[in-house]
């Protein structure tokens, strides 16, 4: 059997976020460990998964603002009144807890990424001077052997290696001129990648290439991919693209542009 499959941007992030409850890491550690969930919006749809999968669904928290930066057409970010504080899974419990002050007690950290080069490594874009979650978590997670898992669509793959322009970048206070705020790339040099090819293989065996991107209108940023395989293996991934078909927007409360 044989398909094709486009996801819209919205789409991406929902299958992504269904798959990685797949994953064995996020299968141990929601039941038995601690897991960060650092702000993102693909992130805003993993949380809203292990509330659902732990059976916290009525954790009262709002899922559309747990956003930092984004980009609108220019590079912005979420406003900081009504931005969703950070959430760390402890058994399967959630807390609203500060990731920095909770890092050294995590097995998992959940970072999304703004880029995916072509070395597999991801990077994320950073207004804030510190560096924000992943500047202030990065070196701990790296130095005590914690994972970190990155949940990315391949529709912000860039036809580079990240560990080979980071040193031609000009940080924050060598930007003359930005759509948006100045901003540095941060690499995430040993995170574990999770794009919907790694989510795909979670859910089916089955051979899975994208084979386009772009579009326009409700389409745009778009990836497109060919699937194939035996029938019932290649149904499996059907099925669960047919649970996250025509996925809503969130709605993220945006600082007013200056």
């Amino acid at each position: 059997m044989r398909i094709q499959l486009v996801l819209n941007v919205w789409e991406s992030k929902a299958f992504i976020a269904k798959a990685i409850m797949n994953h064995p890491d996020i299968q141990e550690y929601l039941a038995t460990g601690t897991i960060a969930i650092g702000r993102g919006i693909t992130n805003a749809f993993i949380l809203r998964e292990f509330l659902s999968a732990t059976e916290n669904s009525d954790f009262d928290i709002d899922i559309d603002n747990y956003v930092a930066g984004v980009i609108d057409g220019s590079l912005w970010v979420s406003h900081p009144d009504t931005r969703t504080p950070e959430v760390v899974f402890r058994q399967g419990k959630p807390s609203i807890e500060p990731i920095a002050q909770s890092v050294e007690s995590c097995d998992l950290i959940i970072k999304g990424g703004n880029a995916l080069g072509s070395d597999w490594v991801a990077g994320v874009l950073c207004a804030h001077p510190q560096g924000g979650t992943i500047g202030s978590v990065y070196s701990i997670a790296l130095s005590r052997g914690i994972k970190i898992l990155v949940p990315i669509s391949i529709q912000k793959t860039i036809p580079l290696a990240i560990t080979e322009i980071i040193s031609e970048l000009g940080g924050q206070n060598n930007i003359d001129y930005a759509r948006g705020l100045p901003v540095s790339l941060f690499p995430i040099i040993g995170g574990e990648i999770f794009s919907e090819i790694e989510a795909i293989d979670t859910v089916a065996t089955v051979n899975a290439y994208p084979i386009a991107a772009g579009g326009v209108y409700e389409g745009a940023g778009s990836s497109v991919f060919e699937i194939s395989g035996p029938d019932t293996e290649v149904e499996k991934v059907k099925k669960l693209f047919n649970k996250i078909k025509d996925t809503k927007p969130l709605n993220v409360n945006l600082k007013p542009h200056s």
